[in-house]
């Protein structure tokens, strides 16, 4: 075998576990998904799950950051929390996030555990949210940034093994074509 070959092999061997290791390591964090729906006239309604599966500690708090700045979100918005919830608005200029808490501890999203029924409705178009969409995850004795990428699609991590099952397939093929290149 030669010294490129095994070169090769360690570089894969190391993308294959960096891939798999910051895969499990982001599962561990809060995940908190979102989905849209257009409610017609410029007004869409926008609905947050938290998913604490493998989460540190119960979670009491989710804070939408810059929820005036991004969605004109003020005290005369249409806003629902899940039951056991309750959530103060922006209050502009002073304030910029939307906070959703929990009233008692037996409503914290537990370890392992999931809760939807956040949501309010904006004039905010979903293409015109950019990357200035974040999300905090607020447990007992600490607390989690989520940005957007993470708060709209975390992969979930099958998505890192499928990604280097492609990565060894590529490897492969490109073995492949340089054993029958020297033929």
């Amino acid at each position: 075998m030669s010294v490129r070959m095994r070169t090769q092999r360690l570089l894969l061997g190391a993308v294959l576990l960096l891939g798999l290791t910051a895969t499990s390591r982001a599962s561990a964090a809060p995940i908190v998904t979102f989905s849209m729906t257009d409610l017609g006239g410029g007004l869409y309604q926008y609905d947050l799950s938290v998913d604490n599966t493998g989460g540190a500690e119960p979670l009491s708090g989710l804070n939408v950051l810059n929820a005036n700045t991004v969605f004109d979100l003020d005290q005369s918005s249409t806003i629902s929390a899940p039951a056991g919830w309750l959530f103060f608005a922006p209050l502009p200029p002073l304030v910029d996030e939307l906070n959703f808490f929990s009233l008692a501890n037996g409503d914290d999203i537990a370890v392992n555990d999931s809760l939807d029924g956040f949501s309010f409705e904006s004039t905010t178009a979903p293409w015109d949210i950019g990357w200035n969409f974040e999300v905090e995850a607020i447990g007992g004795t600490t607390s989690s940034q989520i940005p957007l990428p993470n708060a709209v699609l975390l992969p979930e991590p099958s998505t890192g093994l499928l990604l280097g099952a492609a990565l060894a397939v590529q490897a492969a093929v490109r073995r492949r074509t340089l054993r029958v290149a020297r033929r």
